[in-house]
C-alpha cells in the first residue's frame, strides 16, 4: 500500500482482495484508489497493512476541463479503475499483514534512513530535496520548488535515474574489489552488485528511469563476469523489452518515454556534439562534455516536452552545468552519511556538507529561474507534429553524419509540413468565438475566449491561486492560443463582452449569473429572453419561479453549487421540461460561437 498524504486525507492505491456478497466473501483481483479520512490510525498506515472496509465503489471521472491532465486513463494504465472516500468509521485495520517482503523491507529501511538525515539536522527544503534526489521520497517536495526545477530544465535531479545507479554501481563495484582476485569471484560480484542495485530501486519506488538504468546495468554486469561484449543498443532495446514483458503499460509512462529519449540521445550523439570542439584545459573539458550530454538529451527530448508540459527552459544548459556537479556531489555525500551514521563525530560534518550542498543547489536553481526569460511557456503542438519533429531530428543528424542531401530534403518537408500544420491551427485560434464554464470543485469560473485572447470571470481566491489555475484552466489557454489574459472578478467592458452587476453580453449571445433571489426580485414585467441562465453560489430559490421571469434556452449549474442543490434543481427541470447542464457531473460547458 502506498500513500500520499493530502490536506484532510490520504491518498492510497490498494489492492483489493475480497469482496463480500451475499452468499460470502468472494476473492477478487485488482486495485483501487482510497481516499482515507485524516486521523492519527490512518497516519499509522504502512506498505502491507489489510483492511477491512464498506464503502461505495465509483469510477474515476474522466477528464473534467478542456487540456486537462486526463488522470483517469493515468490511473488506468497502472490497472486503477475505481474511487473510494472513506470515514474515519467506515475502515478497520484487521491485523493482518500481506504485500511483498522484499518491497516491505525496501521500505522500511527507507524510512530509516530518512530518520538519518532529520536526527542530524537535515531539514526543510534541503531535506525534502536532498530525501528525494537520494531516495526518491518525493512526499515533502514543496510546489515551489518543483516548479523551479521544472522551469529551469533541472527537474530530472529530483527523480532517482541513471546517474544515481550508476554512482551505486560505481561505489560497490569499487568495494567489492577483492572478489576479482579470488575463484567464482566475477560471478559472486555480479550478483552481489545486481542484488544491491535492484534493492536500492526498490528503496527509491521503482520508478521507469531507476527501472530502465537497473536494468540496462543489470545486462552489463552480467556481460561482464562472462568477460562478454556489450553493445549499449542492444542492452537498451533488451531493458525495455524486459520492462515491457513485466508491465506493458510503462511504455505510456512519461518518465519511461523521456528516460529512454534521453539515453538514446546521449549515446548517438553526445560523442558526436563532444567532436565539434577540443579543448588541452581539464576543466573547460569537463565542462563541454556536460554541455554536449545536455544539448544531446534536449534535442532527443524536447519535443515530448513541448507535447505534455507546453514549455521549455531556455537556460537548461546552464542549470545542467551547476546542476549535475552539485547533484553528483550530494549523491557522494549523502551516501556517506549514511554509511557512517553510527560514527557521531563524523556523520555530523557530513550532513553539514550535505545541508550545505543541497542549499547551493536549490538557490543555483531558483536563481536561473528569476533570469529574464528563463521559461518558454505556452507552447502547445499534437502528436502528429511531435512525430513530425523527431522525424526532422532525425533525418537532419542522418545528413549531418553521412552528407546525403535526400535526408536535407526530407527533413525540410518535414520541417514545411510542421509550419503548415501551425499556419493552419493559428488560422482556426484568429476566428475563434468560445464560452468555457469550467469544473472546477466549489469554484465559479467562466472563460470567454476571442481570438487569441480571453477573460475569465471568477473570484479572487482561485484567481490567485497558480497551482488550481495551471491545473484547471493553463492548458486550455495554451491549446487555444491565447496568449493575452485577463481575469477579472468584476464588471468589465470591452469590444465584445459587456459584464455588468452579473448580466453578459458576449458577442451576440446573453447570460445571466444568478447567485440569489435578490436578482429575481429586480426583475419585473414579461420574461426576459436570455440564452442561458447560469446558476451559481448555492442560491436558494425555486426553478419555477425563475423560469417565469427569465425565457432561456438553456440552464447551466457550475460546480459552485452542492451536489444536493444540484439533484433538487435537475428534478425540478425535468419536471418543466427545461433543458440544463449540470457542469460537476457532465464536465466543462463548452459553447462554440
Amino acid at each position: 500500500m502506498n500513500h500520499l498524504l493530502k490536506k484532510k486525507s490520504l491518498k492510497v492505491v490498494v489492492e483489493v482482495c475480497a469482496v463480500k456478497k451475499e452468499n460470502g466473501w468472494k476473492k477478487v483481483m485488482g486495485h483501487c484508489m482510497l481516499y482515507i479520512q485524516k486521523d492519527e490510525q490512518a497516519l499509522s498506515l504502512k506498505y502491507g497493512d489489510e483492511l477491512f472496509f464498506k464503502a461505495k465503489f465509483k469510477e474515476i471521472p474522466s477528464v473534467q476541463n478542456p487540456g486537462e491532465f486526463n488522470y483517469k486513463r493515468f490511473l488506468a494504465f497502472h490497472n486503477v479503475y475505481q474511487q473510494v472516500y472513506l470515514k474515519s468509521s467506515h475502515w478497520q485495520f484487521t491485523g493482518s499483514n500481506s504485500g511483498s517482503w522484499m518491497y516491505a523491507t525496501a521500505i522500511n529501511l527507507r524510512d530509516k534512513l530518512l530518520t538519518v538525515l532529520t536526527e542530524n539536522k537535515v531539514k526543510g527544503d534541503e531535506y525534502s530535496v536532498g530525501a528525494a534526489l537520494l531516495l526518491g521520497y518525493e512526499d515533502k517536495l514543496d510546489g515551489d520548488i518543483i516548479s523551479a526545477y521544472s522551469s529551469t530544465g533541472a527537474l530530472h535531479v529530483l527523480s532517482v535515474s541513471g546517474l544515481h545507479v550508476a554512482i551505486i554501481y560505481v561505489v560497490f563495484n569499487w568495494c567489492l574489489f577483492f572478489l576479482d582476485k579470488i575463484k567464482h569471484g566475477p560471478i559472486i560480484k555480479a550478483i552481489v552488485l545486481i542484488l544491491m542495485l535492484w534493492f536500492y530501486s526498490a528503496i527509491t519506488g521503482l520508478s521507469p528511469s531507476v527501472l530502465r538504468a537497473s536494468t540496462m546495468f543489470s545486462f552489463i554486469i552480467v556481460a561482464q563476469s562472462f568477460k562478454r561484449y556489450t553493445n549499449i543498443y542492444n542492452t537498451l532495446a533488451a531493458s525495455a523489452f524486459l520492462l515491457l514483458i513485466i508491465d506493458p503499460y510503462i511504455i505510456m509512462q512519461v518518465g519511461f518515454q523521456l528516460s529512454y529519449l534521453a539515453v538514446i540521445g546521449i549515446v548517438y550523439l553526445q560523442p558526436k556534439i563532444y567532436e565539434w570542439f577540443s579543448f588541452d584545459n581539464w576543466l573547460l573539458n569537463q565542462i563541454w562534455t556536460i554541455t554536449a550530454v545536455s544539448i544531446a538529451a534536449q534535442v532527443a527530448t524536447f519535443p515530448l516536452g513541448l507535447l505534455y508540459f507546453h514549455q521549455f527552459p531556455n537556460y537548461f544548459l546552464l542549470s545542467n552545468l551547476l546542476v549535475i556537479p552539485i547533484s553528483t556531489i550530494i549523491i557522494y555525500l549523502g551516501i556517506a552519511v549514511f554509511a557512517f551514521a553510527k560514527v557521531s563525530v563524523v556523520v555530523s560534518y557530513l550532513a553539514l556538507g550535505f545541508s550545505w550542498s543541497v542549499w547551493l543547489l536549490n538557490a543555483s536553481v531558483k536563481w536561473i529561474e528569476q533570469l529574464p526569460f528563463s521559461l518558454l511557456q505556452g507552447i502547445s503542438i499534437s502528436i502528429i507534429e511531435t512525430w513530425l519533429l523527431y522525424g526532422l531530428i532525425i533525418l537532419f543528424v542522418f545528413y549531418l553524419t553521412n552528407r546525403k542531401y535526400t535526408h536535407l530534403m526530407y527533413a525540410f518537408i518535414a520541417l514545411i509540413l510542421v509550419l503548415v500544420s501551425q499556419v493552419h491551427e493559428q488560422y482556426h485560434q484568429f476566428h475563434q468565438k468560445k464560452i468555457v464554464v469550467y469544473n472546477i470543485p466549489k469554484t465559479s469560473a467562466i472563460d470567454f475566449v476571442s481570438a487569441k485572447s480571453n477573460v475569465l470571470l471568477t473570484d479572487i481566491t482561485f484567481s490567485k491561486n497558480e497551482s488550481r489555475l495551471l491545473f484547471h484552466v493553463k492548458h486550455n489557454w495554451w491549446d487555444l492560443g491565447v496568449n493575452k489574459n485577463q481575469i477579472i472578478s468584476t464588471n468589465f467592458n470591452n469590444d465584445v463582452l459587456k459584464i455588468e452587476k452579473n448580466w453578459i453580453q458576449f458577442y451576440d449571445k446573453k447570460m445571466l449569473v444568478l447567485t440569489d433571489n435578490s436578482m429575481i426580485s429586480e426583475v419585473a414585467g414579461k420574461p426576459i429572453n436570455i440564452d442561458y441562465l447560469l446558476i451559481s453560489n448555492n442560491p436558494k430559490l425555486k426553478l419555477k419561479q425563475v423560469l417565469k421571469m427569465f425565457n432561456c434556452k438553456q440552464l447551466i449549474f457550475d460546480s459552485s453549487n452542492s451536489e444536493t442543490k444540484i439533484k433538487v434543481w435537475k428534478k425540478e427541470c425535468l419536471a418543466l421540461n427545461q433543458p440544463f447542464y449540470a457542469v460537476s457531473e457532465s464536465g466543462a460547458f463548452e459553447l462554440e460561437l
